[in-house]
């Protein structure tokens, strides 16, 4: 299709108002007869003109304010009478229109889907940002829309409560988290590797969601707990030979035979109590720097062994 004309079909849709959405399908239609009333050498032009022009103009009312079933409909029979009063036979071009229509109800899911991910993403930062300022209970959906600068309508078309909004803030977080696990940790053998790499990844997220974790933990006291079951539970299943792998290790000699649930409910729970002590005093630094000693004290502990006790300056303290 010609560039010229592809502009006037879109020159004419951005510039029809909503209330007068009916004008746009004569003035739409004027164009498609123009071109069919070039002359041509067969139906066969007639008809790809017609389906050519039919797409651009389809594609255009799509994603424009003027958009209705009613107006599509209308538009759709126009453009099949124009095409049968210029020799296109009827059911030629209703079949070719019929597929054509198949795809682009396709691709307008995909643009529909995409922009209500789009919506439901400013909400919930939205959300985010008034309940990091302003704390959970001082918020309202109104401070909500009013900061995503969306209408109060719109956010109720997604959330009903604002509880639902937190519940989704949270389910969102535990999701991403539980999915980045998945895709670094897969291909990991060694059990040792692999949780070395959650010890840095679990610190590392929270840092990365402070903000999100402050508000969080301030209120809702069992989030730690849950978020901690979940993960667990969810890197198990997306690590099924773990149990293998830790029995592997202690055949080995690098692991003591123990029940693992045990030792990776224990490990989450360390790095929940560092978290904890890091949110209250500010969340300034970065946790970056307790990965050693948190690797230090989960891999050997931290009490010396009573044979190498005398080895050891007893003035010298690390704080």
């Amino acid at each position: 299709m010609d560039v010229s004309i592809e502009r006037s079909i879109v020159s004419i849709v951005n510039n029809t108002k909503a209330h007068r959405d009916a004008f746009a399908i004569p003035e739409l239609i004027k164009i498609l007869k123009n071109q069919l009333q070039t002359p041509l050498d067969d139906e066969a032009s007639r008809s790809e003109i017609t389906l050519n022009f039919v797409d651009t103009a389809a594609k255009a009312l799509l994603v424009s304010p003027i958009y209705s079933d009613t107006l599509m409909r209308e538009f759709y029979r126009s453009a099949i009478d124009v095409a049968e009063a210029h020799g296109v036979p009827r059911q030629l071009i209703l079949e070719d229109l019929l597929f054509q229509s198949l795809k682009r109800s396709s691709e307008g899911e995909t643009f529909k889907r995409k922009k209500q991910k789009d919506v439901r993403r400013r909400i919930l930062q939205a959300a985010l940002t008034e309940f990091s300022d302003k704390g959970y209970h001082a918020s309202t959906i109104d401070s909500i829309a009013e900061r995503a600068d969306i209408a109060k309508g719109t956010v109720y078309r997604y959330f009903k409560t604002k509880e639902s909004i937190f519940t989704a803030l949270k389910e969102d977080t535990m999701s991403e988290f539980v999915e980045l696990a998945r895709k670094d940790l897969a291909n990991q053998e060694d059990v040792l590797t692999i949780i070395e790499s959650v010890i840095k990844m679990y610190l590392s997220f929270f840092e990365q969601n402070s903000s999100f974790f402050k508000v969080i933990i301030q209120e809702h006291k069992d989030f730690g707990r849950e978020f901690s079951e979940k993960f667990i539970q969810e890197l198990i299943l997306a690590l099924p030979g773990l149990k293998r792998r830790c029995w592997k290790a202690s055949r080995s000699g690098r692991l003591k035979q123990m029940n693992y649930f045990t030792v990776f409910y224990g490990i989450i729970g360390f790095l929940n109590g560092v978290i904890q002590k890091w949110l209250s005093e500010g969340a300034e630094k970065s946790m970056s720097a307790e990965i050693d000693t948190v690797r230090e004290v989960l891999f050997y502990g931290f009490a010396i062994p009573p044979s190498k006790a005398s080895n050891v300056n007893p003035l010298k303290v690390i704080s």
